[in-house]
């Protein structure tokens, strides 16, 4: 174990967006509410499993994933940090596996900060299963010229998931990994909320 990893401050990024009524004051994060209540951690996992992820078999096949995708994990209780074996941590966006060790990887949480995370401290690691994560778009409005299709995933008739305003708009938006994603699987929904 590397323990040198652990020595550097993690500085949030003040970059990133919090949704409007973000107060950090009051906000109580989601690996808070999982370790610490065991009816809120049944449900927000019944969640996960319905929105696509699933534990990898190996921890560490996390070495693999493909960089920006998310992940979340349990600790093992080996750390340096003394959490206990089963604590879930929130996880975030995967960067990639170090270049001069197969030992640690490295992630951005969701906060901004970068983290390295030791590969022998893995209990266990949940990523997007890519058939099951279901994509969401916003529902469009103000109907153009431009419309991009997608079949319905039930009925497979077109819907309108994109009205561009030029033309190129939307062969760009169509190839978005988001569109082949949706495309390519058909698990997709409209939400309120701007993804």
């Amino acid at each position: 174990m590397d323990e040198s990893l652990q020595q550097y401050e993690r500085i949030p990024d003040k970059f990133i967006k919090h949704k409007k009524d973000f107060d950090p004051s009051t906000y109580k994060s989601i690996q808070d509410r999982v370790n610490n209540d065991p009816v809120f951690e049944q449900e927000y996992f019944n969640q996960l499993i319905s929105e696509g992820w699933v534990k990898l078999k190996y921890p560490e096949n996390i070495r693999d994933y493909i960089p920006g995708k998310c992940f979340k994990y349990r600790l093992n209780g080996n750390s340096i940090s003394n959490a206990e074996s089963g604590t879930f941590r929130s996880g975030g966006f995967f960067i990639s596996k170090a270049y001069d060790s197969d030992n640690y990887i490295l992630y951005k949480a969701y906060n901004g900060c970068i983290f390295p995370l030791q590969i022998a401290d893995l209990l266990e690691v949940y990523v997007k299963d890519e058939k099951q994560e279901v994509v969401k778009f916003k529902q469009p409005t103000n109907p153009t010229k431009n419309p991009v299709y997608l079949p319905h995933p039930i009925t497979q008739e077109p819907v309108v998931v994109y009205y561009a305003k030029k033309k190129c708009q939307g062969v760009i938006f169509q190839n978005t990994a988001k569109f082949k994603k949706a495309q390519k699987f058909g698990n997709w929904i409209f939400t309120m909320e701007n993804y």
